[in-house]
């Protein structure tokens, strides 16, 4: 059975939950990061980690070695526009297009694709896939099953919501044709198109011996 898990309240980051991205996969798929505290992510790094540790075991047993690659993990460090390590860490989670997510609201009632952008405040439930391939090794991904939404950001909060205020100047609805400068934000999540910068966990191939060492260089320990 697979092992399920329900986080705590975080801060969507790109979220891709009403319609599938298809950018880097034709196919689509649904996605969002999110991002919480170290401490409020502690029982969500040990459930990952426990699955880790038994797929790690089962794919020694399988292949019949004590050294085996380890894949990335589905989470790592956020950092400031310094380089920075803000205390907080960022969640991946994904699912095929043929999987849509169940969205909710607070009060658990049914949501039909709401427009949910960049700095919403949710829940995700997903479930915990192990999987192991050579070029990527062993690791656990992170599939939405569900999403609560507890704060929504839309996109007609937009402005006012980077600290910008009305002032004179070029109206749009005006039609004023004027030249303006501004950076690009992402039409479905509100965000400026960049991605956060994260700390890049190396794959682990570099010598471990035994499940132990391993463990010991995957991913954000939670203690």
């Amino acid at each position: 059975m697979t092992e399920q898990v329900t986080t705590p309240t975080g801060v969507a980051l790109y979220p891709w939950l009403t319609k599938p991205d298809t950018k880097y996969n034709e196919e689509g798929e649904y996605k969002v990061n999110l991002v919480l505290s170290k401490e409020e992510a502690k029982p969500l790094i040990k459930t990952i980690n426990e699955v880790f540790e038994e797929n790690l075991k089962a794919e020694m047993k399988k292949q019949k070695k004590k050294d085996i690659k380890a894949a990335n993990p589905p989470f790592s460090e956020q950092l400031d526009d310094d380089g920075k390590p803000t205390g907080n860490l960022i969640f991946k989670f994904k699912s095929k297009a043929a999987y849509k997510p169940a969205i909710f609201d607070a009060q658990n009632n049914p949501l039909v694709d709401p427009p949910i952008w960049g700095g919403s405040e949710i829940k995700v439930n997903a479930g915990l896939y192990p999987y192991a391939s050579p070029l990527h090794g062993a690791g656990v991904s992170l599939k939405i099953r569900a999403v609560q939404v507890i704060r929504l950001v839309e996109g007609s909060e937009g402005a006012s919501r980077f600290g910008f205020d009305k002032t004179a100047g070029y109206d749009s609805k005006d039609g004023v044709d004027e030249q303006v400068d501004a950076k690009v934000f992402d039409k479905q999540t509100d965000e400026v198109v960049s991605e956060p910068k994260v700390v890049k966990t190396k794959s682990t191939s570099d010598g471990s011996k035994d499940v132990t060492d391993i463990l010991d260089k995957w991913g954000v320990k939670d203690d």
